[in-house]
C-alpha cells in the first residue's frame, strides 16, 4: 500500500507540472518534497529493493525539476524555451518511468502469503541427515556419504518469535547456468514473510501427529511449496521435506556450508531432455490412447538419468523414515520425540517428487497413502502393484501422461485433471511471481482458485486416508469448481 501511495504521489506531481502556477492549489507545491520523504521512509523501513529503481529514478527527476522551478521562482527569472523543453521532456520521461515502475512492482511484488486455514499455528525447524552407509554417487570423492538437509513444518499452539522469510538465504543461491536470471531478480523473496515460526514448540493438543513427506521437483527446493505445506501443517500434519544436494540450486547447512548445484548433473539432465524431446512431441501430437500408452512406456525405458535421480531420492526418503523411528524412540534428542505417528505415514511430491511418491509407495508398505502432483511416473510402478490409496493430480497439459500405469492400483485410486492449468501451477510461483502467467509458465486458471483446489483436495485426501477423520473424499466443496474432473477408479466418474 505504501508503494501505491508513492506511485500516486509521483503521478500527481507530474500532472501538476502541466498546469500554470496560478491555477495550482498552494498545497500541491509541496508534493515533490513529500514524495522524497515517502521514498526515504520506504528505504528506512523496507530497505533497498531493486523493483523500486524506476521509482528512485523518477523521484530524482521530479526533485531536480522542482529545484529548478524553485530557483526560478526565487529569482523571478522567466522560464526560457530551453527550460520549457527540458521540463516537458522530463515530464514525458517521468510518465514512462511511472508506467515501468508500476509494471515492475506488479510483476515482482512482495506479497502477503495466504494464511493457512487449519486450527494450528505452524512451526518449522531444520534438520540434517547423513546416511553414512550410503556412498554419494553425485560427487567424485569416493569417501563422500549421502548427506542432505530437510525442513520440517508442524502444528503448534502459539507463536514464538517472528515468522520466517520465504527464502532467507536467497542471496546465497547460485545461478543455475550462465543464461539464467541473475540473483537480484529473486532478492525480494527474503522480504516475503511466511506463516511459519522457527523452532516454536510443537502442539500438545494431540499425543501424536500423522506424518507426511514432501519431495520437490527437479531443480526445485522445498521452499517453492511452502503455501501448500503450511496448509497441511495447520491441519495437524508434521511434514518432512528434504532438499536434494546437487539438484537444488544450493543446499545450505546449519554450519553455513553450501553445497552448490552440480553443473555435471545439469549437463546430464539437458542431454536427457534432448533425447526425450522427440518422444514427448510425438506424445502431445497424437490423440490415440493406445499409442500414447506405448510412447509413455518408451519414454520410461529410453534413458537412465531420471531413474538414477528417482532411486537416490527414494533412498533418501526411506532413510529419513528410519531416522524418524529413532526420533520417536527417544534415541535422538529432538522436539519430535514420541510425537510422530508413523502408523499414519503418507507422501506427496511435485513433478520428479511426484514420481518419487509413486516409487516409494510401490516399494515401501510403511506408507499408507500417496499423492503424485503432475509427475511422470518413473520407476517400478509399471511393474509393481500399489495397494495404498493413491491420487494423481495432473495439469491439463500433462493429462494422459500416466495412463500407462492405471492398471497398477489395487485400492482407492483417483485421477484428477485441472483444466486451464500447467505444470508450474502446483508450486508457489503462481502466487509470488505473477509474471509466470504472462510468460506462459502457468495456465489460464486463477492462481488463488488453483491454490484452493489443490489445498482442498490434498488435505481432504490425507484426512480421509491418513488421519482417519470422519470425512468424505472428495468433499462437496470441490464440486463447485468446473475446472476439476475427478475419476474414481473404484466407482464411477464424479
Amino acid at each position: 500500500m505504501f508503494k501505491i501511495l508513492i506511485i500516486i504521489s509521483l503521478l500527481l506531481t507530474l500532472i501538476i507540472f502541466f498546469f500554470p502556477k496560478p491555477k495550482r492549489p498552494y498545497w500541491i507545491n509541496f508534493l515533490p518534497w513529500l514524495v522524497v520523504v515517502f521514498v526515504i521512509i520506504h528505504l528506512i523501513f523496507w530497505k533497498y529493493q531493486w523493483q523500486m529503481i524506476p521509482v528512485y529514478a523518477l523521484t530524482s527527476i521530479i526533485f531536480i525539476i522542482s529545484l529548478t522551478k524553485f530557483k526560478k521562482t526565487i529569482s523571478n527569472e522567466p522560464e526560457s524555451h530551453k527550460g520549457k523543453f527540458f521540463k516537458y521532456i522530463s515530464i514525458i520521461l517521468g510518465l514512462l518511468l511511472s508506467i515501468v515502475a508500476s509494471a515492475v512492482l506488479y510483476l515482482f511484488p512482495i506479497v502477503n502469503l495466504p494464511k493457512p486455514t487449519g486450527p494450528y499455528v505452524v512451526g518449522t525447524t531444520l534438520m540434517s541427515f547423513n546416511d553414512t552407509k550410503r556412498p554419494e554417487i553425485l560427487t567424485d570423492d569416493l569417501k563422500d556419504t549421502r548427506e542432505f538437509m530437510a525442513r520440517i513444518w508442524y502444528p503448534a499452539d502459539f507463536v514464538k518469535g517472528n515468522s520466517m522469510f520465504y527464502k532467507e538465504n536467497v542471496q546465497q543461491v547460485g545461478i543455475i547456468e550462465p543464461a539464467g536470471p541473475p540473483n537480484f531478480i529473486f532478492s525480494h523473496y527474503n522480504l516475503i514473510k511466511t506463516n511459519s515460526y522457527l523452532d516454536t514448540p510443537i502442539s500438545n493438543q494431540q499425543l501424536t501427529y500423522p506424518v507426511l513427506l514432501f519431495s520437490p521437483g527437479f531443480l526445485a527446493s522445498y521452499e517453492d511449496y511452502q503455501i501448500l505445506i503450511e496448509e497441511l501443517a495447520s491441519h495437524g500434519y508434521i511434514i518432512f521435506a528434504p532438499n536434494q544436494p546437487y539438484e537444488s540450486q544450493s543446499v545450505i547447512y546449519p554450519d553455513s556450508k553450501i553445497v552448490p548445484f552440480s553443473e555435471e548433473h545439469l549437463k546430464k539432465y539437458k542431454e536427457n531432455q534432448e533425447n526425450l524431446t522427440p518422444l514427448w512431441k510425438e506424445f502431445w501430437t497424437t490423440t490415440d490412447q493406445e499409442k500414447r500408452i506405448e510412447i509413455s512406456k518408451k519414454i520410461l525405458d529410453s534413458e537412465s538419468f531420471m531413474d538414477t535421480v528417482l532411486r537416490v531420492r527414494t533412498a533418501d526418503i526411506q532413510f529419513m523414515v528410519d531416522e524418524m523411528e529413532k526420533m520417536n524412540s527417544g534415541n535422538i534428542n529432538n522436539i519430535f520425540s514420541n510425537k510422530l505417528d508413523l502408523s499414519r505415514l503418507g507422501i506427496l511430491g511435485h513433478s520428479m517428487g511426484g514420481a518419487v511418491a509413486g516409487q516409494v509407495c510401490s516399494t515401501d508398505n510403511r506408507f499408507k497413502a500417496c499423492v503424485n502432483l503432475d509427475g511422470f511416473q518413473w520407476g517400478n510402478v509399471v511393474k509393481n502393484v500399489i495397494k495404498q490409496p493413491f491420487m494423481i493430480m495432473q495439469s491439463e497439459t500433462f493429462a494422459g501422461a500416466n495412463d500407462f500405469i492405471l492398471n497398477q492400483f489395487k485400492n482407492k485410486f483417483y485421477l484428477v485433471t485441472i483444466k486451464d492449468s500447467k505444470h508450474m501451477n502446483f508450486d508457489d510461483n503462481q502466487i509470488i511471481m505473477p509474471s509466470t502467467k504472462l510468460i506462459g509458465m502457468t495456465g489460464k486458471i486463477d492462481a488463488k482458485e488453483m491454490l484452493e483446489i489443490t489445498n482442498n483436495l490434498i488435505t481432504s485426501f490425507f484426512d480421509k486416508y491418513i488421519s482417519d477423520k470422519n470425512t468424505t473424499f472428495p468433499n462437496k466443496n470441490i464440486t463447485n469448481y468446473p475446472e476439476v474432473e475427478i475419476k474414481d477408479f473404484n466407482s464411477s466418474k464424479i
